[in-house]
């Protein structure tokens, strides 16, 4: 028979180590060296709303968060629920129908510090336009040189793009490869079409596993409230 009581706060674990497996790799070393906190969500959406609320929470007054533009249309009603202010960075090129690399990495340059930005981290929704795995090295290159930005990738596709999930997973293990800090949001409504179950993970790369413990317990703090 199925069990109907709580889970733990942090969720269900067997499902939590695999949903992030899934997207960081069986050799992710942050995963080895117990450095990932993470919690389960009431899928992407989920997810968002409660990194929503601890970047509200840990960033100061008037934190912003960075969207692409254009993103998915749910996104800006999130983070300003839960308190932060709605900035856009270009994405897509003068033409609409490719990515601007330039004009992105303009604007992020400019973002200032205590900021938060989220990336899509493939089949960017609504446009479909992903960098090439080049483009994401320089990205992570420019973002690495900005510790202050709080980075966000949202998984909601993996596999969909190319139809081959660890090809999608490329953005997520290059940041971490690099040493990159960032936050991770996955949805598994679409690539295993579990809408109705509103099954999610939200993670967070850490530098260590003593700042991974402090984040998991902050999560947990949110989470319980929410």
């Amino acid at each position: 028979s199925m069990n109907k009581e709580y889970a733990p706060i942090v969720g269900v674990n067997d499902f939590v180590e695999k949903a992030r497996a899934f997207a960081l790799g069986s050799s992710s070393s942050a995963l080895a060296e117990g450095r990932v906190a993470s919690v389960q969500s009431l899928s992407g959406t989920g997810a968002c709303r409660v990194i929503g609320e601890f970047y509200a929470k840990f960033l100061g007054t008037g934190a912003a968060m960075y969207l692409p533009s254009p993103s998915w249309g749910n996104h800006a009603n999130i983070f300003k629920s839960a308190g932060l202010e709605v900035k856009a960075y270009k994405y897509l090129d003068a033409a609409g129908v490719g990515f601007d690399l330039d004009g992105m990495l303009q604007d992020l340059q400019a973002a200032p510090d205590g900021s938060a930005v989220l990336l899509h981290a493939c089949a960017h929704n609504p446009t479909g336009v992903d960098p090439t795995p080049d483009q994401w090295r320089q990205i992570c290159a420019t973002l690495k040189k900005r510790p202050g930005l709080a980075l966000f990738f949202d998984s909601a596709y993996q596999g969909f793009a190319s139809g081959d999930a660890e090809a999608d997973a490329f953005a997520m293990r290059h940041f971490e490869s690099e040493g990159v800090p960032f936050a991770l949001a996955q949805s598994f409504a679409k690539n295993f079409g579990l809408y109705g179950e509103r099954v999610g993970v939200l993670s967070m790369v850490c530098a260590d596993s003593d700042e991974a413990s402090r984040l998991l317990s902050q999560l947990k703090i949110i989470v319980r409230a929410m």
